[in-house]
């Protein structure tokens, strides 16, 4: 196994014990993955769900990408792949890894034994998340490609025409009842297998995250102590100004969030998510009247003093703690960071036991329902070489394998190691990391693919509960983006160049050192310097993908 990597630890490794999203994804605060491609894809073109009876949840998850819960490992993990199947061949893979390189496999005992339930052995490139773009196009241009690719959404440009040039159309292989010769993958929600789908085909195997990010935190105690026990019973934006300036004062302000924390507003505002269709004809998030009128609110809330002094230019470490501190009464960060390791759940009681975090559930500015984004459906997803109908078919058992679901005996072996050696079982059934678990653990095989997002924890079942419960109420409100999983080459080139003029002058207008008329000349300028071309691309991409051909065997 090629490792290609630094020792810059992204991730803490005593997550493997700490409540958490424990699927893979699970990386950081703030979901963006999940806004590399969803498409309106075709039910044609779909897996079938289907439900793998395994591991029954304390607290159940739903088709639609609601995370099951659980409170303990199950006492008696399943065995979701009854035996080897790779018959001594070897696949292939390149992905990226957020740590240092994981124990070899000579001297892996977990390793060794995936290898001899796999029957073979995946020789995985793992490369530094920072150098990955670099290193998976050298790959590319080389022409010799490996198996399973991961596709983070920034490193191929013409991802279509790659995609349709050298990789596996897998409709035929997983679309419809046909998923149901891979258990493992069937059992991930369609909504996950929608950012895969390019073109109007199947292209890729999902890497499961928790749908939305959600619309960051409150401190809950601060809060209360207004009188909202609720956010989504506000009545309305003026309630909420209102509100806001009694949570600001005595060196403390309602909200602090690096470059004004929009998106809970965009939500708030019933802002589209990136695009929206209107009368049959794409429409951008920024040219929505919408848009205007929560950057206007935004300006409000500013102009009467609700946000702390210079928080736009707060680096994420600066946000957290003034939120942490009690600085802060309200913060945007993605839902994982209330779990994670020293997460919200942890530290904000931490700094004073007095205090209570819970996620920001929002209301709707005008009344009636809100909205938030699907904006964290994957955190990427594996793209397939072409190759022969048999070798496909391999590939597939493989990324099968490696979907496995928390409480099968792979899921353990995967994450947690070898009985024994990385882990022992408390009275209960849960594993307890032993030194050894953080290396040899780091093998990156959840960044080939992976089961649905689980949320797990021993230590803290009740925070468990209220992560449920965000994820319960937001993902059925959740509103997703027409255009993702099509592909505009204006937009490949030049779209977030373009875009920055815009957020600029928002930024500009909030602080009091512009007009909403700049904002509005702007959002003309991108219009003219390349918005109307990407949404030409978009709109012809998305008439295409509506006619979405159906499997063939």
């Amino acid at each position: 196994m090629a490792l290609e990597t630094n020792r810059r630890t992204f991730l803490s490794f005593a997550a493997l014990s700490v409540l958490g999203v424990v699927a893979a994804g699970s990386l950081a605060g703030c979901g963006t993955k999940g806004a590399l491609n969803a498409s309106a894809a075709s039910a044609s073109v779909l897996p079938k769900y289907i439900p793998l009876n395994g591991a029954t949840p304390d607290l159940a998850g739903t088709a639609e990408g609601v995370p099951a819960a659980f409170f303990n490992y199950p006492a008696k993990p399943f065995r979701s792949v009854p035996a080897p199947f790779l018959k001594g061949q070897k696949i292939t893979a390149i992905t990226n890894i957020f740590g240092p390189p994981p124990t070899p496999a000579a001297s892996n005992p977990a390793w060794q034994e995936i290898n001899k339930r796999l029957g073979g052995t995946v020789d995985i490139t793992a490369v530094s998340s920072d150098d990955y773009d670099t290193k998976l196009n050298t790959v590319i241009a080389g022409g010799d490609m490996p198996d399973l690719m991961l596709n983070d959404g920034a490193a191929i440009a013409d991802i279509i025409g790659f995609l349709e040039s050298a990789c596996q159309d897998l409709t035929p292989f997983l679309a419809g009842d046909k998923s149901k010769d891979y258990p493992n993958l069937a059992n991930i929600p369609q909504a996950f297998w929608k950012p895969a789908v390019q073109n109007g085909k199947l292209y890729g195997i999902p890497i499961p995250r928790g749908m939305t990010g959600g619309s960051g935190f409150i401190n809950q105690t601060f809060f209360e102590a207004a009188g909202v026990t609720d956010t989504s019973a506000i009545k309305n934006a003026d309630d909420y100004l209102s509100l806001a300036k009694q949570l600001t004062g005595a060196n403390r302000w309602a909200l602090g969030s690096t470059k004004f924390g929009l998106i809970p507003f965009e939500h708030i505002f019933h802002v589209p998510f990136n695009w929206t269709m209107k009368s049959g004809k794409l429409v951008k998030d920024i040219e929505t009247p919408e848009y205007l009128e929560m950057v206007s609110f935004v300006q409000k809330l500013y102009a009467a003093g609700c946000f702390a002094p210079g928080s736009e230019g707060w680096t994420k470490s600066q946000m957290s703690n003034a939120f942490i501190s009690g600085q802060v009464a309200q913060i945007y960060d993605g839902l994982p960071a209330f779990g994670k390791p020293g997460g919200y759940q942890q530290t904000v009681p931490a700094a004073n036991p007095a205090n209570k975090v819970a996620p920001f559930i929002p209301f709707s500015a005008t009344g009636g329902k809100a909205t938030v984004w699907l904006d964290n459906i994957d955190f990427a997803w594996t793209m397939v070489k072409k190759g022969s109908k048999d070798h496909i078919t391999q590939v597939l058992q493989v990324a099968n394998f490696l979907a496995a679901p928390f409480g099968s005996e792979e899921y353990l072996l995967m994450n947690y190691g070898a009985e024994g050696t990385d882990y022992a079982r408390d009275a209960k059934g849960n594993p307890i990391p032993m030194p050894a678990a953080a290396l040899n653990t780091a093998v990156p095989w959840k960044y080939l693919a992976a089961g649905p997002n689980t949320l797990y924890s021993p230590q803290f079942p009740d925070a468990i509960k209220v992560l449920h419960d965000a994820y319960a109420k937001l993902v059925p409100i959740g509103v997703a983006d027409p255009t993702l999983g099509l592909f505009s080459p204006t937009n490949a080139k030049q779209g977030l160049t373009i875009a920055k003029p815009v957020s600029d002058a928002v930024t500009n207008f909030i602080a009091g050192r512009g007009s909403l008329n700049d904002v509005k000349s702007a959002i003309s300028t991108w219009k003219s310097a390349g918005g109307d071309a990407i949404r030409s691309e978009f709109q012809k991409a998305l008439s295409g993908a509506t006619a979405s051909p159906s499997p063939s065997a």
